[in-house]
């Protein structure tokens, strides 16, 4: 019995969606362009791409038990997985809602499912078992196996030009080989000094890659049978070959998804976050990437595109007051080249605030040339209620998104209530000479928020109706406006001839609390 999940609305801009369930592989099904899942349990379900998204989770009849690992999805035939048991071990179909069971005869484990040929090329189900057989699995459920290999099998890899040869792993014997099915036979294992797990390979059939349970993968050339050591930061799990020879891996323990691109024997992580676990990943038709995240029952659409906050993150301001900077993005491909000429829509929720086009979104192009190319920089925006503020920029010719998330607003400011005391206080000067640096106060309200445009006034206390010291045009008395942090500097101050002390009181607009700046002259 299935069982939805509502979609919410909407959808947030981290590009990860929750679903009911702890997936540990993913796979995508062209019949109903939905992205399948599966639990460590058996449990199948599928996530809706689509706007309004939703996520099912299909409930199991009774007596389905058992450890899956992976999925195929199989095109007018459901999807597919392996639940290893230790009554026995079988195959299981999930298809119009309802699950079938396929039963092995002997315990055995498997690792890994993909889409192959056989002799009449007709498409079956690939399945290589630890006890060292294949498994074949027909489109009416029928299962056959092939001759025994001389140790365990791990991984299996299935070129969509090829799917007559198959590529597979040896885990004991730190090996990789293939199997011709017009012969019927297993290849001669190709020693790779490392413990193999899971394999990918290229759509052509020319790279196959194969993953160790180190911090290590070996990316093996067909033509020329030759081995390339790529290191990466924690151990690949499941691996995929994309179309434009990007190979793609998970890594459960580094939460991260890599990558390594065409014609480099270098990898990159794309971080998942603390715990997230990413441990299945599958491309839909859109030619997106969709990560399952184990340790937080979601999946994730991973760009190919990045979208990289250059400046304006962090900024504090108050309601009805534009933040000082505006936001800057830079848009590149990922090897870092920047992508010149874009559409980036900056946008902030409706009611939040309001760029300098009187809206809360605008479209910014990313710069063509020099230091400017693939940045995009929005305006200035003015928030219009109290609270965090995020702001996001959304490459709108892809899927990549950037968020601007340390922004906060804070109540508007009231009237001046008081000064604060920055500097300028306690100096000493000759008799006839300018004090060295301006006496600086903050204007707040009541509540300590800075206020702009206040009155400071700075006014120099005589003794004996004498006056010791006098701002420009010889008065005793300068009002500043405060700037937009509050803060007001006094004009220079020029000494008397008399030596003494005397002290300068400031306040602000019509307040009853002052500050008494004492100076000195020698």
């Amino acid at each position: 019995m299935p069982t939805a999940v509502p979609p919410p609305v909407p959808h947030s801009d981290s590009d990860e969606f929750p679903i009911s369930a702890i997936a540990v592989d993913v796979a995508w099904l062209s019949n109903d362009e939905n992205v399948w899942f599966v639990t460590a349990q058996g449990v199948m379900g599928y996530f809706e791409p689509r706007n309004p998204w939703g996520s099912t989770v299909i409930t199991p009849g009774p007596g389905i038990t058992g450890n899956a690992n992976s999925l195929v999805a199989w095109p007018g035939h459901g999807t597919w997985t392996f639940l290893a048991a230790e009554n026995g071990s079988s195959f299981v179909k999930c298809a119009d809602s309802q699950y079938q069971v396929y039963p092995l005869s002997g315990t055995t484990d498997c690792r890994a499912l993909a889409l192959g040929k056989n002799r009449e090329g007709r498409t079956r189900i690939v399945a290589p078992l630890t006890s060292g057989q294949l498994a074949f699995i027909e489109s009416g459920g029928s299962i056959s196996n092939s001759t025994f290999y001389s140790d365990d099998l791990y991984g299996v890899a299935i070129a969509p030009l090829q799917q007559g040869r198959y590529w597979l792993t040896s885990p004991r014997g730190k090996a990789l080989l293939d199997y011709d099915v017009s012969t019927g036979t297993f290849g001669a294992p190709i020693g790779l000094g490392f413990e193999p797990r899971d394999v990918a390979i290229s759509p052509a059939g020319d790279v196959v890659w194969i993953a160790t349970t180190g911090n290590v993968i070996l990316k093996y050339t067909v033509p020329g049978g030759t081995l390339t050591r790529i290191d990466t930061p924690s151990p690949a799990n499941h691996m995929l070959a994309t179309a434009d020879g990007t190979l793609w891996f998970v890594s459960t323990t580094g939460n991260a998804v890599g990558y390594v691109l065409p014609d480099t024997n270098r990898a990159a992580t794309i971080p998942t976050g603390q715990g997230s676990r990413p441990s299945g990943l599958t491309v839909s038709g859109d030619s997106r990437l969709w990560v399952a995240l184990s340790g937080q029952r979601s999946l994730r659409r991973v760009s190919r595109h990045r979208l990289a906050v250059v400046s304006g993150d962090g900024q504090k301001t108050t309601v009805g007051k534009p933040f000082r900077k505006p936001f800057e993005v830079k848009a590149t491909l990922l090897d870092n080249t920047p992508v010149g000429g874009q559409k980036i829509e900056f946008s902030v929720a409706e009611g939040s605030g309001v760029f300098e086009n009187g809206e809360h979104t605008e479209t910014k192009h990313t710069g063509t040339e020099g230091d400017r190319l693939g940045i995009a920089t929005s305006s200035r925006l003015t928030p219009l209620k109290e609270g965090p503020c995020p702001v996001t920029a959304r490459w709108t010719e892809t899927d990549a998104v950037a968020s601007f998330t340390r922004l906060t607003v804070g109540p508007r400011p009231g009237t001046a209530d008081r000064v604060r005391y920055v500097s300028g206080a306690g100096q000493s000067v000759p008799a006839g000479k300018s004090f060295e640096h301006p006496m600086k106060v903050i204007a707040e309200d009541a509540q300590g928020n800075p206020v702009e445009g206040a009155e400071v006034t700075f006014k120099v206390r005589g003794e004996n109706g004498e006056y010791m010291a006098t701002f420009p045009g010889g008065t005793d008395t300068a009002q500043v406006t405060s700037g937009s942090d509050g803060t007001a500097e006094s004009p220079v101050l020029t000494a008397g001839d008399s030596p003494g002390g005397f002290a300068v009181e400031v306040w602000a607009d019509e307040t009853f609390m002052s500050l008494l700046l004492r100076q000195n002259i020698h």
